[in-house]
């Protein structure tokens, strides 16, 4: 058995290499083919694990924000009895100004009242610039573009510089404990916001009430679950999940993928075509011989068999010659964003930006890619193989 297999292997190559140029065609096809739908399917997976990433490292994807109302003290405390709430954080907010000395124009900001036992939660490491993640009775965290001219990038506010906060009538001493950086992403402005005691916010604004309650969660995959249960609490609030946007995106990404591997895999119909072509033409071209192999003792199967064994051959070529270009194609950089250099860029904490260096070969798609690629030619093979196999012994050995 193994004998006839390695004979019928070394019929299927010998015939590839007696009409070269059609060979040769078939597999630049092929390599064109697995190149194009492979590079597509990888490019739409890495958008999909970046996103996830960039998701995953800004957004606290464990959280849902529930907004819509104005929350009591009361209502905070039912939303932390949620099952699956590890933590209910209330955070009030309102329109103010910041003076510094030496400035002739106040800077316009949200100020934000948080609870200092609960800021961590709220805020992660990658959203402080510099300085510590500290608020108390004149201790505040401004924004990056309250402590920085955004036109000059010149530093206005430092570490420990004094500051003055005037919300609504009443005016605010305050000291900057930390800087926040741009690009933390999350319900604070971390930008143009200053963040405070809650005490201190309330003593300044006479608010009790809450215009947001972020919920921590005990896992990322109770959002719905979670999310369902505060609305039937909250009939008319508002529950937004960043872990239920990154559904949304990747699910949109996922259709783009396909959306993309369906416009490359035109390429790969094409070329099974070819091989369609290509083997329709062998099998009129030799039908005389075999006519001959039947007479020698060769079956149907084996017929089908030497057919079948050139377009594999051709597909497995072109996919390993597709394979090595494809490392050297990934590393291709895609510039989507990237840092700017002016003088008054932001400055920001180690999280990723949007600059795709590479594109990430994922081994299972490639390998996918290959087993479709090789398929589809298999199957465009396959019908002329078949007449070949059908052939009348009598008939081909009377063909000229």
């Amino acid at each position: 058995m193994v004998e006839v297999l390695l004979e019928i292997l070394r019929l299927s190559w010998q015939a590839l290499w007696e009409r070269k140029g059609r060979t040769v065609g078939a597999i630049v096809g092929v390599v064109i083919a697995f190149s194009a739908l492979s590079y597509a399917l990888l490019l739409g997976q890495t958008f999909k694990d970046y996103t996830t990433r960039y998701f995953t490292s800004n957004f606290q994807t464990n959280v849902a924000y529930v907004t819509g109302a104005l929350f009591t003290d009361a209502d905070v405390g039912t939303l932390s009895t949620i099952e699956g709430v590890e933590a209910a954080i209330p955070i009030a907010s309102a329109r103010g100004v910041v003076r510094i000395s030496g400035q002739a124009t106040p800077i316009p900001v949200t100020v934000y009242g948080v609870d200092p036992a609960l800021l961590r939660l709220l805020l992660p490491p990658t959203a402080l610039y510099e300085g510590e993640m500290v608020v108390g009775s004149s201790l505040v965290l401004a924004g990056y573009y309250v402590a920085f001219d955004r036109s000059t990038g010149e530093q206005r506010i430092s570490v420990g510089s004094p500051l003055s906060l005037s919300i609504g009538k009443r005016s605010i001493n305050a000291i900057a404990s930390g800087i926040l950086a741009t690009g933390a992403l999350g319900y604070i402005d971390t930008a143009r916001g200053v963040v405070m005691d809650i005490s201190a916010f309330r003593q300044a604004t006479g608010v009790t009430t809450y215009s947001v309650v972020v919920l921590v969660l005990r896992d990322p995959s109770l959002v719905e679950q979670v999310a369902n249960d505060v609305r039937a609490a909250f009939p008319n609030v508002d529950v937004i999940s960043p872990q239920a946007v990154l559904q949304t995106i990747n699910s949109f990404l996922t259709s783009f993928q396909l959306f993309l591997g369906l416009i490359a895999g035109v390429s790969t119909v094409i070329t099974a075509l070819w091989l369609y072509d290509t083997m329709s033409i062998s099998v009129v071209q030799k039908t005389k011989e075999i006519g001959v192999l039947r007479a020698l003792g060769y079956k149907r199967r084996h017929v089908l068999a030497m057919f079948l064994g050139e377009a594999a051959i051709v597909a497995l070529i072109g996919v390993a010659i597709g394979a090595a270009l494809l490392l050297p194609l990934s590393q291709m950089g895609l510039p989507f964003g990237g840092q700017s250099t002016s003088a008054a860029a932001p400055r920001t904490a180690p999280h990723p930006t949007f600059n795709i260096s590479h594109i990430e070969v994922d081994p299972a798609i490639v390998a996918a890619t290959a087993a479709l690629v090789v398929g589809i030619n298999l199957l465009g093979a396959f019908l002329p193989a078949y007449r070949a196999s059908r052939i009348n012994i009598v008939a081909a050995l009377r063909y000229e």
